[in-house]
């Protein structure tokens, strides 16, 4: 499955590969279209990712990653020190499982699983990329995260800020979540 074609950002702009429109949504549009709330949060990737994942409002997801991930208020959430709060929980019919981490990062500390999230393409051990992850799990709902920041990926569309669109194609996945 392509995911990426050749496109310009603005008129001026030269071509460069990008996400297709069908396999993109800004999700900061995406949340604020539906909660006040989003329009005042910020540092909310995950909130906004297992929203999406989750396919839940913003609000109710807002509260659970408050409660379960220890979130403060327009503040980043800590992904390595409680994620393991939330691996086996069910949220809206959508039971959670850590399904792995990129080859150079010891989550067995994190969320005692020593899963390691390969990319099955290449000989030696390499981990996924944004693009290659969704290239290759095209079918399914998960959280990523990438350095510091958490994305949704579902059934092949990306879920991110607006310059992921561009920028982030070719961010390492750090390690990630199935919700199914």
């Amino acid at each position: 499955m392509q995911v990426t074609e050749k496109g310009r950002i603005n008129v001026w702009s030269k071509e460069i590969e990008m996400f297709k429109k069908e396999h993109f949504v800004n999700s900061y549009t995406f949340a604020c279209d539906s909660s006040g709330l989003a329009k005042t949060e910020d540092n909310d990737c995950v909130v906004k990712a297992f929203m999406c994942a989750l396919d839940i409002p913003y609000d109710q997801a807002h509260a659970w990653v408050k409660k379960e991930l220890k979130r403060k208020d327009r503040k980043a959430t800590f992904m390595n020190a409680f994620c393991k709060n939330i691996i086996g929980k069910t949220k809206n019919g959508k039971k959670i499982s850590f399904i792995g981490a990129h080859p150079s990062r010891n989550m067995k500390f994190s969320v005692g699983s020593n899963k390691v999230l390969v990319n099955t393409q290449y000989k030696k051990p390499t981990g996924y990329t944004l693009k290659s992850f969704m290239e290759s799990n095209p079918v399914g709902r998960f959280v990523l995260v990438v350095q510091g920041h958490a994305v949704a990926v579902v059934n092949g569309v990306l879920y991110g800020n607006y310059d992921e669109q561009y920028k982030g194609l070719y961010r390492s996945v750090w390690f990630g979540f199935e919700c199914k």
